[in-house]
């Protein structure tokens, strides 16, 4: 008798790899009025990003704005753009998968060569790779006994959208807007009825002149809701979402009697949404044959699932550093540029976020000149969440820096994080079957076997290449696990 395995096909939507890219953008500026840089935003916006054999390619635009002080002592800005195209390796990367680019800049440089200023930036780009998947595995067949179980799938849909909005409120005299940044950070997302429902804050930052020398910065957290359609996110879903800004403008008008300002920001949020869909399947895990030995192969499969999402927020302080060190007569005027690094790592008691909190600091001495340093105020705190898996993001907000008369300086700063939490679920199944030599034909009606201690039911069935059922209907008397030492009693239809 021979056997005759039935298998069925799944598909789904998984991820394939995560990748990681680094490039670096470089934009020469006229370099004979500016006498000193002091602030540069780098800003990188993505635009193609494509999968080919074994690579991922992208790229996009880094925009800077420079603040910088002139010959004369005047501090002045200089806005430039540079694209640039990039591609990053990963084995398991076709044309049939898509990839998603999170882009953020780091170490920005500059360096003067002859009348030329140049400016460097280093371009980071996190990709997920994602793909169809297909596993087709046992499920039953004739002559075969097989031993099931329902396995949760990972399944992933990527949906993305924008929206345009504006912000608008009142501040002390502004004379000009020299730079402004903005981070966003995600609080909550939901999916449910067809949309994702996303809800976070943006960090604005802006630096600007206060009068004809005078610099100063100013601060606001702006509240924001996106509604991204998704006709996936129904019943057992959940939902994580990454928004940058991809565009903002910022407009100052000013009422000279009052002394006051009033700024507009129009901005555009782009949203990365990512839904992770658990299903349930059956699978074959084990399977024998009664009649012919067989050979199984197993394969396996995995991806992670989202567990937690939590909004957190820290405040964190103590003493700073400047890089390069300032020394002399020199009195802050403004921080401006706030980020962080920040990483999760695995604790004694749970997951800690360590990092160090950044910005570029303006001073002026009381010759008028101006020069900039590097705060860093590095921190390290608990975070309640535990996983196979963490990632993090956030904004910086009330940044406070002094400077204490013995030359020291202190800093705070409020930290906005989001922190998502993923397992990483395994699956493993039946998905090939090969048929061996046939068992020898039994003469006796029955036979007695005595067990091994320890072996269940199954375990017992597939070594006498029996059906389980039966075995236990002719056995009643046995109890699983066993002992050791029982009798096994193994009848036979004799024709």
């Amino acid at each position: 008798m021979s056997i005759k395995p039935q298998f069925e096909s799944y598909r789904y939507i998984g991820e394939i790899c995560r990748l990681h890219g680094q490039s670096v953008v470089e934009c020469r500026l006229p370099g004979s009025e500016i006498g000193s840089v002091l602030a540069v935003y780098a800003k990188a916006i993505p635009a193609d990003c494509a999968c080919a054999d074994g690579e991922v390619q992208y790229g996009g635009r880094v925009l800077l704005t420079l603040v910088y002080e002139d010959g004369d002592k005047k501090v002045c800005r200089a806005e430039r753009g540079a694209e640039f195209f990039h591609k990053a390796e990963g084995g398991q990367v076709s044309p049939a998968c898509f990839a998603k680019a999170l882009l953020s800049t780091e170490n920005v440089s500059w360096r003067r060569e002859g009348s030329g200023l140049y400016v460097s930036v280093i371009v980071n780009a996190s990709l997920a790779v994602y793909g169809s998947k297909q596993i087709e595995y046992l499920v039953g067949g004739e002559n075969l006994i097989v031993k099931g179980e329902n396995v949760g799938l990972c399944k992933t849909v990527c949906v993305t959208g924008e929206t345009e909005s504006e912000d608008e409120f009142d501040c002390d005299y502004v004379g000009d807007i020299l730079l402004h940044s903005q981070t966003a950070v995600v609080h909550s997302a939901v999916a449910n009825g067809g949309q994702i429902d996303l809800e976070g804050e943006i960090a604005l930052n802006i630096c600007v002149l206060t009068g004809e020398d005078g610099v100063g910065s100013y601060e606001r957290l702006i509240p924001f809701r996106m509604q991204i359609p998704a006709e996936e996110a129904f019943g057992k879903v959940t939902a994580s979402a990454n928004v940058t800004v991809k565009g903002a403008h910022l407009t100052a008008s000013t009422d000279e009697e009052k002394g006051r300002s009033k700024l507009v920001l129009s901005y555009t949020l782009f949203a990365t949404c990512f839904l992770h869909i658990e299903e349930e399947i059956a699978v074959v895990t084990d399977a024998f044959s009664t009649c012919v030995e067989t050979e199984l192969k197993r394969a396996n499969d995995g991806g992670r699932s989202l567990t937690k999402q939590i909004k957190c927020s820290e405040r964190v302080n103590g003493a700073a550093l400047f890089s390069p060190t300032v020394e002399g007569e020199y009195s802050l005027q403004a921080a401006v540029l706030p980020r962080m690094e920040i990483a999760l790592k695995k604790a004694e008691n749970g997951m800690e976020a360590e990092g160090v909190v950044l910005a570029d600091v303006i001073f002026v001495g009381a010759d008028g000149s101006h020069r900039s340093s590097t705060l860093s105020l590095p921190f390290v705190f608990p975070v309640d969440v535990a996983g196979d898996y963490a990632e993090v993001e956030g904004i910086v907000c009330g940044l406070n820096v002094r400077r204490k008369k013995n030359g020291e300086t202190e800093a705070e700063a409020t930290l906005k994080l989001c922190v998502r939490a993923y397992e990483e679920r395994k699956w493993e199944y039946v998905c090939e079957v090969a048929e061996g030599e046939a068992y020898p034909v039994e003469e006796s009606a029955f036979s007695v076997f005595i067990p091994r201690a320890g072996e269940d039911l199954w375990q017992t069935a597939k070594r006498l290449a029996c059906d389980p059922e039966e075995l236990k209907k002719s056995n009643g008397h046995l109890e699983f696990p066993l002992k050791g030492g029982e009798r096994i009693y193994v009848y036979r239809q004799i024709t």
